[in-house]
């Protein structure tokens, strides 16, 4: 844990920060208490983030998520969350104990036994969130916290609800590869529909990188890391049999020839008991001290409640488990009721528990409110930490639906008749039609005299872009000057929100919002909708002049906006409303080119590529004048454009196959290839000036 600095903010929503855990990416996490003394872990948002289209989405669907599997022992829980603070937070459950990265970090590779222990709670953990229709996509040692009694998986900021669940499984997200690649699955890297089966893929390589110390697919290059998942070994054979026997079925390529959770945590069997290696239960000690030093500087101690979440008492707090009325329960109600496997048959030795009823919320201590009394020493905290009380069935309401469906008839109906009571059988003109009908009903009918009058309310059209939200879709039934929305899924075709102005009909609103394909204005809401095209080829579909992308060496499969790095793609030109690669710029460096056709011609889009070549010998043809730098002998050689004045070596031939030294017979050469596009190999002879 590290201090907070003395510029930061003592209290963030109803929390009081303490201490700062770490930090990332995406944001920071802090240690911080609630008003009844509950210890949570605050997530932190960066600022910047805001301007990402995708932020709020993913922020909102990470709250959700979590709270769906929150009755989970695997998990840590979200309690609270507010996407619209200054800088947006979440909080969520505090456990003792290091991340397994720290562990293998502190510890070096864990040994059979532990590894073992490690893999039975994350494929229990995998069984439970895929039992409520939950896929984490993005497990690994930094989402995995060891802790006394197991292990607890967190962070789900990219998990994604199955089709089968109601959910869209495939990856439609704007912007570049999120999670860690080297921790992915195939189908995640070739961007392919995610189920549960991706899960149990990244789970075995987090099991071989425990157990040997070494991820068998990372490498300094982002498209090599994803080339290795793909195409590449798992290493296997560094295992020890029993582990191997466990792990191979889950990284096979295919998704549905691996083993699911639930199979796997039967062939594991027992849940082992032995503790976890010194040197992980050293951390998390040294990590409980910290806590509890932290807290006697306030005047208060701290108790680990059974359930390891953890808690602080003392002046100033009232637990919500002491409150008169109220004790820790010895259990808590998991919802919905976990796979069939697990039951007191099975031979992992599962406790069972009661199906909780819907939308029941669990009753664990610290979700009550507390007074907040004013304290003899310390600071005071928030009162009233997240409480969420249990629901009862919903009220049925079918009596007095049909009491409110009879008095909005008798209404409509005085509306209609008492205006023409009274003798007069003449109409107010101005509501009268020619035919006697009266304007702006359904009906034009007139029974005419002593009939019965009928009306029915009138239909009204409602724009569909007034209450449209980031991360919101649409198809557009219009052309490319005529918008004609529909809300639909986001899907391939679609048109996404990226980002809504209020306040405003101006479309240059959205002038230099990032992936921005469209944009819309609404009178009615008075407001600007910028939306993004969802192109079935994938997100390079965005990529803009000076970016880089990646993909299949082909022309149907995704792409996707990658680090610009030997072996990716330059874009040199993005030709907009147009399908034929002709069009591309002659240049030295254009090489490849990528086209996105659609239904509409002017959604076209071709990218004029580079490909990103060790230096510009890889681009040289025949008589070109280089500069060398380095030793040629060595390996060392560097090659660039230069005049002819002041190169030291020029080309003498070029063909586009590696190590082909025999083409360049006495002279000197430079060769390279890449794995994913062999056409781009090449072996090019030079020699002094």
């Amino acid at each position: 844990m590290k201090p907070l600095r003395d510029d930061e903010p003592r209290e963030i929503g109803p929390y009081r920060v303490l201490a700062e855990l770490g930090e990332g990416g995406m944001g920071r996490v802090l240690l911080a208490a609630a008003g009844d003394g509950q210890l949570v872990a605050l997530k932190v948002m960066r600022p910047h983030l805001l301007h990402d289209p995708q932020f709020r989405y993913r922020f909102r669907r990470e709250v959700i998520t979590s709270r769906e599997v929150a009755a989970s022992r695997w998990t840590a829980a979200v309690l609270a969350s507010d996407e619209h603070a200054p800088e947006p937070w979440l909080a969520s459950e505090f456990f003792h104990g290091p991340t397994l990265a720290e562990a293998l970090s502190a510890n070096g590779p864990l040994d059979e036994a532990s590894a073992r222990r490690l893999m039975h709670g994350l494929a229990a953990a995998l069984a439970e969130i895929h039992s409520y229709g939950v896929v984490h996509r993005d497990l690994k040692p930094s989402n995995v916290i060891l802790t006394e009694d197991g292990v607890r998986l967190i962070d789900f900021g990219i998990a994604r609800i199955t089709e089968e669940a109601g959910g869209d499984a495939s990856i439609t997200q704007t912007g570049a590869v999120i999670g860690a690649p080297a921790f992915m699955s195939p189908e995640q890297v070739t961007r392919q529909p995610v189920g549960p089966a991706s899960d149990l893929f990244s789970l075995g390589t987090t099991i071989i990188t425990a157990s040997t110390g070494a991820n068998p697919f990372d490498s300094e290059a982002l498209y090599e890391v994803m080339n290795r998942v793909v195409n590449g070994d798992a290493g296997l054979e560094r295992l020890p049999e029993a582990l191997r026997y466990l792990v191979e079925p889950c990284v096979r390529k295919q998704a549905d020839q691996r083993v699911s959770a639930a199979e796997l945590v039967l062939r594991i069997g027992e849940p082992l008991a032995a503790p976890w290696p010194p040197a992980v239960a050293a951390i998390e000690e040294r990590q409980r001290a910290e806590v509890a030093d932290l807290a006697r500087r306030h005047g208060w101690d701290t108790q680990v409640r059974p359930n390891r979440t953890v808690v602080m008492f003392g002046p100033g707090i009232v637990q919500a488990g002491s409150q008169p009325g109220l004790s820790e329960p010895s259990t808590i109600s998991y919802a919905p009721e976990p796979p069939a496997s697990y039951n007191m048959s099975a031979p992992q030795g599962y406790s069972p528990v009661p199906a909780a009823q819907p939308g029941y919320a669990p009753s664990a201590p610290g979700y009550a409110p507390s007074p907040g009394y004013a304290p003899v020493g310390g600071p005071v905290l928030p009162p009233g930490g997240p409480y969420y009380p249990p629901q009862g069935q919903k009220p049925d309401r079918t009596v007095m639906y049909a009491v409110l469906a009879v008095l909005a008839v008798v209404v409509i109906a005085l509306v209609v008749i008492l205006p023409n009571l009274g003798g007069n059988d003449e109409k107010d003109p101005d509501l009268a039609g020619g035919d006697g009908a009266t304007e702006g009903t359904a009906t034009g009918d007139d029974t005419g005299g002593g009939g019965e009058e009928t009306s029915e309310p009138v239909e009204t059209e409602t724009d569909p872009v007034v209450n449209a939200a980031v991360g919101d879709c649409f198809w557009d039934y219009g052309d490319e000057t005529t918008a004609d929305l529909e809300p639909s899924y986001c899907e391939d075709g679609s048109f996404e929100v990226v980002e809504v102005f209020h306040d405003t009909t101006d479309l240059a609103s959205c002038d230099g919002v990032d992936n921005m394909t469209t944009s819309v204005s609404s009178s009615e809401g008075n407001l600007v909708l910028c939306l993004s095209f969802l192109h079935a080829n994938g997100e390079a579909y965005h990529a803009e002049v000076g970016e880089c992308v990646f993909g299949p060496n082909d022309s149907v499969s995704e792409w996707y906006p990658i680090d610009c790095q030997e072996g990716a793609f330059e874009v040199l030109e993005r030709l907009e409303g147009v399908s034929d690669p002709a069009s591309c710029s002659e240049s030295a460096y254009y090489n490849q080119n990528y086209t996105f056709t659609t239904a509409q011609t002017y959604l076209d889009v071709v990218l004029c590529l580079s490909m990103i070549y060790p230096d510009d010998m890889g681009y040289a043809s025949q008589d070109d004048c280089m500069s060398m730098s380095g030793d040629p002998d060595a390996g060392t050689a560097l090659f660039h454009f230069a005049d002819c004045d002041d190169a030291n070596t020029y080309v003498t031939g070029r063909i586009d196959e590696y190590e082909n030294l025999d083409w360049c017979g006495d002279d000197g050469w430079s060769t390279w290839e890449s794995y994913d596009f062999p056409d781009h190999a090449y072996t090019v002879c030079w020699r002094y000036l």
